[in-house]
């Protein structure tokens, strides 16, 4: 597209508009360096989407954005209604760190996260690292971090925003932010949103086609939102949600499980973040978070464990507070880093030696060093080394090495290695007839190699490859017809090739990507039928391509996304692989300015060609799915 357009497109941006975003008649213009800029530097690749491209999007979750990062794969089990977990370059959902304003929301219970639980509406920037990053971010970040940022508008004002769509989803949310004086926002945000669950597939039971409606697939989410923010220094931010949902099974033959089967969720959550010291070289903050989750699930029909059923309730408490100092002396940067956590776990099938609650205690200090021009050349070097000590599984000890070396204008090469670990989760140790207390923490080794290139002002390159191991592979292994066992089982090799081009034209009205990420993660454990086999749901081919227009008056995104095949159980026969599938999304809307009040109408459709697909077996999705949004804003 960037290629077609380049004619019409201006060449040249000034200096000053590279640097900001601007609004113009009302239409959000999005500078060179917001949309084209590299974002990565000396360390693991990077990408950013603004939040005015996601604002264009309207996503009903995080997991709506995804596809639009090379390597990034949701694992979704059917609509908002269903669990959404991220996977980056082939790893499993616990081998990737999710961050929701620089504090982790991957758990020491099971190590995922559900995207449904991300407020999207005060989202500053998504950002994905792909790579190894346990140097700069600890546990998890195997084979990448994704950082969810967030921020409150720049005026004051109330917005009221209504949704109704297919199969009866719908969401009502309503935010009020007031500027007081020139540096201090507040804000709130409430959000609430749900759908029926039921929309109709086909399924095939012994050879005999059916239309069918997806049962228990009903949920309703509420999530608030309170924020304040004291200048660039200081923010504290209070998130509540509840969720209460069906949780359907997997259809199968014969039967469709869980028919009855109910979550509940209610969840606290403070993140505070604030400068306590800066002058021209130094800079001294701390962040804290904290995190309650009372997590309920019931399923009447599972009768295996009793003929009451399953009603199990558990309690989760993270805690995290990191001090951080940060010197900058001309081209040296030096950051120093200590944190300390607390996580704890209460629940009736938690088996350990303390009985149904089990504690975990961590602390860690990492130093990063941020070297330019070494040796009055354009190379950028950065050393980054972390050691973590667990209070219930082994330390661990992650070092980074990245090159930066700028060989033109617009064009630079990087290169880095890196070491990370990921602990045994809760679940893996301690779940009854499931956990082994003695697991091994996973470790990883990458390498990445990339090229960064800007041929043209209006265009970006990004390009990686990337090769790593990771050691004391945690799975579940059959140990008996019904039981599976979490165990370390080996070795897993990943290797993998992402490209990224971006364009921009029409003095930023126009916005255009296109990824296609290669990976293979292949078991290298030496078991038979398994060993050389590609890694359940790694997916080896993905692509994604984006184009947004924003004409002021109104505006339009197309977002189109290809899933490659995968196995749903690593060694199965190629015949039982599931299907690739490519998805097609369209957005369109209207805006009104008067003079106090805008108000804006879109029109959204996901999957507007109706594909019929699965993007883990047994789990259908929906169907096409058009949905009207109204937004009304008083500033």
């Amino acid at each position: 597209m960037g290629l077609l357009l380049a004619p019409f497109m201006t060449v040249q941006a000034s200096e000053a508009d590279s640097l900001r975003v601007v609004g113009r008649d009302s239409a959000i213009i999005v500078t060179a360096s917001a949309w084209l800029g590299d974002a990565t530097g000396a360390g693991p690749a990077r990408s950013v989407l603004p939040r005015e491209v996601i604002d264009r999007l309207a996503p009903m979750s995080m997991a709506s954005t995804m596809s639009l990062f090379p390597g990034v794969f949701v694992k979704d089990y059917g609509g908002i209604g269903g669990l959404q977990t991220v996977s980056l370059r082939g790893g499993s959902s616990a081998q990737s760190l999710v961050m929701l304003d620089g504090a982790r929301l991957s758990s020491a219970q099971n190590g995922s996260v559900d995207l449904t639980t991300i407020p999207v509406r005060s989202i500053e920037s998504a950002e994905v690292q792909r790579g190894s990053a346990s140097a700069l971010y600890g546990a998890n970040a195997l084979t990448g971090v994704v950082d969810v940022r967030l921020r409150l508008p720049e005026t004051s004002g109330v917005g009221l925003t209504l949704s109704q769509g297919a199969f009866n989803e719908w969401r009502s949310a309503l935010d009020a932010n007031m500027r007081l004086g020139s540096d201090v926002r507040i804000g709130v945000d409430m959000d609430v949103f749900g759908t029926r669950g039921s929309f109709p597939f086909s399924v095939n039971q012994f050879g005999t086609t059916y239309d069918v409606n997806r049962q228990n697939g009903h949920a309703r989410h509420m999530r608030l939102l309170a924020r304040a923010e004291f200048g660039q220094w200081h923010s504290a931010t209070v998130i509540v949600r509840s969720a209460d949902r069906g949780v359907p099974g997997a259809v199968v033959q014969g039967a469709i499980a869980q028919t009855r089967a109910q979550l509940r969720d209610e969840d606290l959550m403070a993140v505070v973040r604030s400068t306590l010291y800066t002058s021209a070289r130094d800079r001294v903050w701390m962040t804290a978070s904290a995190r309650y989750l009372d997590q309920h699930f019931v399923d009447p029909d599972a009768t295996i464990v009793g003929t009451q059923g399953i009603d199990m309730r558990y309690l989760q408490h993270d805690a995290t507070t990191s001090a951080i100092w940060q010197r900058q002396h001309e081209d040296l940067q030096t950051t120093l880093r200590f944190d300390a956590s607390h996580a704890d776990l209460q629940g009736a099938s938690i088996a350990s030696r303390s009985g149904e609650r089990v504690v975990r205690r961590s602390a860690s200090i990492s130093g990063d060093l941020q070297a330019m021009n070494v040796l009055d050349t354009d190379v950028e070097l950065r050393a980054a080394m972390r050691a973590d000590v667990f209070s219930d599984v082994a330390s661990a000890l992650s070092p980074l090495l990245a090159l930066r070396r700028v060989i033109a204008r617009g064009l630079a090469l990087r290169a880095s290695w890196s070491l990370s670990f990921r602990p045994p989760t809760f679940n893996e140790l301690y779940y009854l007839n499931y956990g082994t207390r003695d697991l091994r923490p996973e470790r990883a080794s990458t390498i990445d190699a990339g090229i960064v290139a800007e041929p043209w002002s209006w265009c970006s390159i990004d390009l990686t490859a990337y090769t790593g191991t990771i050691r004391n592979l945690i799975v579940s292994v059959p140990v008996s017809p019904v039981i599976t066992s979490a165990q370390n089982v080996g070795t897993a090799t990943s290797q993998g090739a992402e490209l990224v081009i971006r364009s921009r034209g029409f003095d930023g009205r126009l916005l255009a990507q296109w990824s296609y990420a290669l990976q293979y993660m292949r078991d290298a454990t030496g078991r038979a039928g398994l060993d050389g086999k590609l890694v359940a749901y790694a997916v080896p081919e993905l692509v994604s391509a984006l184009a947004q227009w924003d004409a002021g008056a109104w505006f339009a995104s197309l977002q189109w996304s290809y899933t490659g095949f995968r196995y749903a159980t690593s060694g199965e026969p190629f015949e039982m692989m599931l299907r690739p599938f490519a998805l097609t999304s369209l957005q369109s809307g209207i805006r009104m300015n008067g003079s106090t009040v805008r108000g804006s109408v879109m029109l959204q459709c996901d999957n507007l060609f109706d594909v019929s697909y699965q993007v883990v077996r047994g789990f259908p999705m929906p169907g096409r799915a058009i949905r009207v949004i109204v937004n009304f804003d008083m500033r």
